[in-house]
């Protein structure tokens, strides 16, 4: 009895098990059918998913939206504006959501953006070579693809700066030209962006008048600016504006060569026609703040200043042959056809007044600017003059002979110095006067008078005339002080020089500038002559108070010396 009662209870024991052990079973194969259905679903969607990638991604894209750019782990890095065209890459994890922009290590989202045949081109700088010079942004800085599409960055980068303006630094990011604001530039540095050679001298041009026909030197015939034009597009030079060139000087910008500036006073149709024909070739220049010209026929060189600019001027007789030594940057020295043919013997007497600046010994020190002189090659002038039996004129006996109270050997020449700067005085170099005194050779010094003390130039050789007391510099209106002050400012100056220097047989206008205003200050005050720039001979019939005289420059070559006194 007790057998089967405890086989009935084993067998109800076992039932029991086996019941557990299906339902175990059941349940098991419950949630491996759901993972399985799970995993079935996932794979499926992931396969949905490359497919969308794949069928979205383009090597060129544009911004949907304004979105997030992110890392390789999905942090936030940075924000990029809607309609940014960007190139971009597969990531190799085929699943994963997010392009790489090329060339970087951020990502967008692969719905943020739509395919687009090929990137915008908006660097239209293409004359710029890329500055050595890199920007390392602050943190959340703004590169601006223009006023209202930006990117911004959460943490520093360094990126190229291809030139600067103003207060922006506009920057290479992306096969792209960016803009950045100086405030958000945290340091910039020297490093090697591009060895192509840029230029390292601009011609610039000036053109007074243009017209169909000319009846003064100052006009040039349609048909020679056309000539003119055609060539500088036949040999693929470039132009530039005012602007460009002086964000060139200060080194805001790398030019690549052939640059060149071509600049018009007077606009009318037939510029405006040509300007159309030939690319606009020409800029329309009036007043420009920071800026005096200098008409001496020279080229430009980064060592130049903006109130001392040279530049070459197109007379109705510059020739095509003048016109492309010019654009390469020679020193033109232009004499019309009628002067050339004059002589001495028929003609009025011409004497040429050389106007010097600074000197310096090339053996043992260096000068930057294009107005410097080395000494050896004022010796090879002076020795030239000397060998050739010239005379080297006091300023009075000049003056007595322009005023036709004495006359004066054929070979007599006029030697000018302006300002009293580096190497003029014995104070500040003392190269001028022991090569004069060792000569004995006559020389007038042009002597800002309340800048430097008088004593430092004295010598039986050297003459000593006004360049303004203190009216030397770029006054409020851009220009010359002489230009920008009034009539009463500029004879009360005037007069103070005279007061230091004691006489008033003649003024020298700094930078070759004047106007009427100017010209009646320097009457009254009672000085007998005044010297401009002009690049010719000076001749008795010429108005007194603009007497022309030749710039020497740091390259003016010794053959040119001897066309200007010959």
């Amino acid at each position: 009895m007790n057998r089967i009662r405890k086989e009935k209870k084993d067998k109800k024991k076992l039932g029991k098990k086996s019941i557990l052990l299906f339902i175990v079973i059941f349940v098991f194969l419950l949630f491996a059918g759901a993972f399985t259905l799970y995993k079935y679903k996932e794979v499926e969607k992931r396969k949905t998913l490359i497919v969308e990638i794949d069928k979205n991604y383009n090597p060129y894209v544009k911004i949907r939206k304004d979105t997030n750019l992110y890392t390789k782990d999905l942090e936030q890095i940075g924000e990029i504006s809607k309609d940014i065209d960007i190139e971009i890459e597969r990531d190799t994890q085929k699943d994963f959501a997010y392009y790489k922009v090329k060339d970087t290590e951020y990502y967008v989202y692969y719905k943020d953006v739509k395919k687009i045949k090929k990137l915008s081109e908006h660097d239209t700088y293409i004359h710029y070579i890329m500055l050595n010079k890199n920007a390392e942004t602050k943190k959340n800085a703004k590169l601006y693809f223009d006023d209202q599409k930006y990117i911004l960055m959460k943490d520093s980068i360094t990126l190229p700066i291809k030139f600067i303006e103003g207060n922006y630094y506009y920057v290479k990011y992306l096969n792209k030209l960016f803009k950045i604001n100086e405030k958000d530039i945290k340091e910039v540095v020297e490093s090697k962006n591009s060895e192509e050679i840029d230029a390292n001298y601009i011609s610039l041009i000036h053109y007074s008048h243009v017209a169909d026909t000319c009846v003064n030197d100052d006009c040039v015939t349609t048909k020679s600016l056309e000539e003119q034009l055609q060539f500088l597009k036949e040999n693929n030079y470039y132009a530039i504006n005012v602007s460009e060139y002086k964000n060139w000087l200060n080194g805001n910008i790398r030019l690549k060569e052939k640059a060149i500036l071509l600049m018009a006073t007077n606009d009318n149709d037939i510029l405006k026609n040509l300007n159309e024909k030939y690319n606009h070739f020409v800029n329309i220049v009036g007043l420009d703040s920071g800026i005096v010209f200098v008409d001496n026929n020279m080229k430009t060189t980064k060592e130049s200043r903006l109130d001392q600019l040279s530049r070459y001027s197109i007379k109705s007789y510059t020739t095509i042959d003048n016109f492309q030594k010019m654009v390469l940057g020679e020193n033109v020295v232009e004499v019309k056809q009628e002067e050339k043919e004059q002589t001495p013997a028929t003609g009025e007497q011409k004497i040429a007044v050389i106007n010097y600046h600074f000197f310096y010994d090339g053996s043992k020190e260096g000068c930057n600017e294009n107005i410097c002189l080395d000494i050896k090659n004022f010796r090879e002038q002076l020795n030239y003059l000397r060998d050739n039996h010239y005379k080297t004129l006091t300023m009075d006996e000049y003056r007595k002979w322009m005023y036709g109270e004495i006359e004066l050997p054929e070979k007599s020449v006029l030697l000018t110095i302006d300002d009293g700067a580096f190497g003029t005085g014995r104070h500040n170099g003392n190269h001028l006067i022991p090569i004069l005194e060792e000569y004995k050779m006559h020389a007038t010094l042009f002597l800002i008078a309340g800048w430097w003390d008088i004593n430092n130039y004295r010598s039986e050789y050297l003459d000593i005339e006004s360049h303004t007391f203190d009216m030397h510099n770029t006054g409020d209106c851009g220009k010359a002080q002489m230009i920008c002050y009034g009539y009463d400012h500029l004879v009360e100056d005037l007069q103070k020089s005279v007061d230091v220097i004691g006489s008033k047989k003649a003024f020298c206008f700094p930078f070759y500038t004047y106007d009427d205003k100017a010209i009646q200050a320097v009457k009254d005050v009672g000085f007998s002559l005044a010297f401009i720039g002009g690049n010719r001979k000076s001749k008795r019939s010429d108005y007194n108070w603009k007497i022309p005289r030749y710039p020497i420059y740091k390259n003016t070559s010794l053959q040119q010396f001897i066309h200007m006194v010959s």
